[in-house]
């Protein structure tokens, strides 16, 4: 029904989403104008105990918000199937031009988080951060940290909100070109790369401190940070 189909690739904490089109839906349409602007990261979920009171607390922040998405997947279970449940707390389409922005509670965890899903060949583990390009990352951050209810400052030449179970970081196209190799490309702001944790670093790619950035192409998602424990 929502015209969306996924593929995830599950970490211990958190986990990376590929999305595509299903049906013609208002959803799926959403989709396919972003893919006009750029090919690459649409989506980030920041994950919450209650949906509803993150619901409010944007309200009051100043965002349009939609009225909640209670959503639900079949997964395949010992016993026959059951549901994934989840709700979604979202802002109004166009607020946030790196992409969907939302906040997402899970309500039943143990069909997601699922043996013999979590364990990679690299010992990936968790999701750490995301990488915002913007020709003002001061701008980006401000925003973000409104969306978040969380302090943005700066350092290193960057901005950085800490979350619960991770960072977001905000920096210009070049300070991204020069850190990590990412090559300047889709309108900014967007969502430029993303963090993981891994055991076992790749063995190609650029060194990065405490880790490999791996440049992959924009459908999948761009560079990938692999960070060492």
């Amino acid at each position: 029904p929502a015209g969306t189909g996924n593929r995830c690739a599950m970490l211990s904490r958190g986990y990376v989403e590929i999305l595509g089109k299903t049906s013609d839906t208002p959803l799926a349409r959403q989709l396919e104008e972003r893919l006009k602007r750029h090919v690459g990261l649409h989506l980030a979920a920041f994950s919450t105990a209650d949906a509803a009171a993150e619901r409010e607390r944007l309200a009051a922040a100043g965002f349009a918000v939609p009225p909640l998405v209670d959503m639900r997947r079949p997964v395949a279970t010992a016993a026959g199937s059951e549901d994934a449940r989840f709700t979604i707390a979202r802002i109004a389409e166009g607020a946030m031009p790196e992409g969907r922005m939302q906040f997402l509670a899970h309500h039943t965890p143990h069909l997601v988080w699922r043996e013999g899903y979590l364990d990679h060949p690299n010992g990936a583990r968790a999701l750490l951060g995301a990488w915002i390009a913007a020709a003002d990352p001061a701008e980006a951050a401000l925003r973000f940290a409104r969306f978040t209810g969380r302090q943005a400052r700066r350092e290193h030449g960057r901005m950085t909100i800490s979350l619960d179970r991770g960072n977001l970081f905000f920096a210009t196209p070049d300070f991204l070109h020069i850190e990590f190799g990412i090559m300047p490309g889709p309108p900014n702001p967007h969502l430029a790369a993303y963090e993981v944790g891994a055991d076992s670093l790749p063995s190609a790619g650029r060194p990065i401190e405490r880790g490999i950035a791996v440049t992959l192409p924009p459908a999948l998602g761009g560079t990938i940070l692999f960070r060492a424990p």
